[in-house]
């Protein structure tokens, strides 16, 4: 399956599809974040101000690094087939490919970031039953 984001191609966005296709954040001190209401730039959590797990997810967006989506993949057992630059006669982008249990996921972008959050998605939206703890 390739699928092309819908939205703008920026991260943010993509972070968005994320949390609603089921991707949980569990907040750590080093996360990168950004506010919900969009007055702020991006930012990197460094106090939590006393905020609890809920109370920064329900104030932050949560933008996963490139390692942390790469966990992802890991915890539900998808293998990065492929990851980097595709050249064509048509286009120059940032392709992923992953293999799962019932085929492949693949998805292009124009970052590589979000290629692979792209990807992470179509992952979490499949319709292989996949439990993680």
């Amino acid at each position: 399956m390739t699928k092309q984001p819908s939205r703008p191609d920026t991260f943010i966005h993509v972070a968005q599809d994320l949390e609603v296709a089921g991707l949980l954040w569990h907040p750590e001190v080093g996360d990168e974040v950004a506010d919900r209401d969009g007055r702020s730039p991006i930012a990197i959590l460094v106090d939590p101000q006393g905020m609890t797990p809920d109370e920064l997810r329900s104030t932050y967006l949560w933008l996963p690094t490139v390692e942390q989506i790469i966990l992802q993949f890991e915890a539900r057992q998808a293998v990065l087939f492929h990851a980097g630059l595709e050249f064509s006669d048509r286009r120059v982008c940032y392709k992923t490919v992953l293999h799962v249990q019932n085929g492949h996921i693949e998805s292009m972008a124009g970052s590589f970031r979000v290629s692979l959050g792209l990807a992470l998605r179509d992952l979490l939206i499949s319709d292989a039953p996949i439990i993680v703890n």
